[in-house]
């Protein structure tokens, strides 16, 4: 069967599942959790995927990658996705799983990279102008880039905004090369 449809199964079920039990928030949490601990330890998904580890041993680990957000559904996720032998795919389904509560909750992931660091001020009137433009909450990702020599750049799904100094240098340089 086609892996991402797996995930999506996976994750349309566990979020039927957590909101049953009211716990849809902290399973949120807990997949956050989850996939950046995988994103970031590649050993991690080696780990889980040998089948030399014991299972007990792989669901230590996953209950610790989740931390304190661990709750009692994503403990029973844990053990199911290990019986059914899906470790493979825990990345997806937590991405999966993710993207399904934001659409479910309205909630907008924006990124802002900038070449200095923005004001509190700032950062709040970008959060509020997005919530009201889009009618829903927003995830803020704030970075600051030096390299981008001045401006930012702005990215909202599948929307992003160049207004970088390094940016614009390239759109330049792409013209007068091609």
């Amino acid at each position: 069967m086609n892996e991402g449809l797996v995930s999506k199964r996976y994750a349309k079920a566990l979020l039927e599942f957590a909101a049953a039990r009211g716990e849809d928030k902290l399973m949120y949490e807990s997949m956050r959790l989850l996939s950046e601990a995988i994103a970031a330890t590649p050993r991690l998904r080696e780990t889980l995927q040998s089948p030399v580890v014991a299972h007990s041993d792989k669901e230590a680990l996953l209950l610790g990658a989740a931390g304190a957000a661990a709750g009692e559904s994503y403990r029973r996720f844990v053990r199911l996705a290990l019986a059914n032998r899906r470790e493979g795919s825990l990345q997806n389904i937590a991405l999966s799983y993710l993207d399904l509560y934001r659409r479910a909750h309205r909630i907008g992931r924006i990124s802002v990279v900038s070449a200095a660091p923005l004001s509190d001020a700032l950062i709040g009137r970008i959060r509020y102008d997005v919530e009201r433009r889009t009618r829903g909450t927003v995830e803020l990702d704030v970075r600051v880039d030096h390299s981008l020599g001045g401006g930012f750049i702005f990215q909202m799904d599948d929307f992003r905004l160049d207004a970088s100094v390094a940016g614009q240098l390239e759109k330049i340089r792409r013209r007068l090369v091609g």
